[in-house]
């Protein structure tokens, strides 16, 4: 259970930073990005690029070493804990932060990403509390 839990992690986490990769056209930052400064507009897609890049790495980096954080013991202990608790974070964050006159958003992609959150969340934790 415990690997196939990570192996869903890595998927996941793949799958999440493909989806970062359409951002730009899908919430049309082109628009929004006209509107502020070079400077800023530049600042914006270079981290939105980093975050992706990172979810990339971090995806294959489950995926290629599955077999240990699925035990999660030393340093892969410590990086099942960091993602479980990063994603779990995002999870609450979407749920307080994406409001609209104090309602939660609801959208089919809005929905798509709280069910993504929370399962990337049980994928890392799951080998933390089945030791």
């Amino acid at each position: 259970m415990n690997l196939m839990s990570i192996y869903i992690g890595g998927t996941l986490t793949i799958l999440m930073a493909l989806a970062h990769t359409r951002f730009y056209k899908m919430f049309k930052w082109h628009k929004d990005f006209a509107r502020i400064t070079e400077l800023n507009s530049s600042i914006f897609y270079s981290i939105h690029v980093a975050l992706y890049l990172l979810f990339f790495a971090l995806g294959l980096i489950t995926l290629f070493y599955a077999e240990e954080l699925s035990h999660s013991t030393g340093l892969a202990e410590g990086v099942n804990v960091f993602l479980a608790f990063f994603w779990l974070w995002r999870f609450i964050w979407q749920v307080i932060y994406f409001r609209k006159d104090g309602k939660m958003v609801i959208s089919l992609p809005g929905i798509a990403f709280l069910i993504a959150f929370f399962l990337l969340f049980l994928s890392y934790f799951i080998p933390l509390i089945n030791q």
